[in-house]
């Protein structure tokens, strides 16, 4: 009976004590993960002139531009892409070896045609 009466009293003092002990994680609130108060970012340092939106260049600009990174593209090295440019498309033609050289193509057009229309005469050889 004494060993009983031992170990209610043994469960008694062991459930006391994990009671009393301070709870586990930090006693703060995690921040916001996008704060409202903070002030918007600048996206240009004040110094820096933006390039011009490319709707705003002149036909024989866009279609300098194109050609131009069309000659450095490395991956583009030996082929002959011609461009023909016009205030409302870009039009590629000439030959290429492989897919990946015609995808690479239309995208460097893409990016400097701005809002006008890409048309593809790119033949591929392979």
């Amino acid at each position: 009976m004494k060993r009983m009466l031992w170990g209610l009293v043994l469960v008694f003092v062991t459930s006391a004590f994990a009671q009393q002990q301070p709870p586990i994680g930090p006693p703060y609130t995690t921040p916001p993960t996008f704060p409202q108060d903070k002030a918007p970012r600048q996206q240009m340092p004040p110094d820096t002139k933006a390039p011009p939106p490319s709707d705003s260049l002149s036909t024989a600009q866009v279609q300098r531009q194109i050609q131009e990174k069309l000659i450095a593209e490395p991956a583009l090295a030996n082929t002959n892409v011609e461009v023909k440019t016009t205030d409302k498309s870009v039009t590629l033609t000439g030959s290429l070896d492989t897919e990946r050289q015609h995808d690479l193509a239309l995208r460097i057009a893409q990016s400097y045609a701005g809002d006008r229309k890409i048309v593809d005469k790119i033949k591929i050889r392979g």
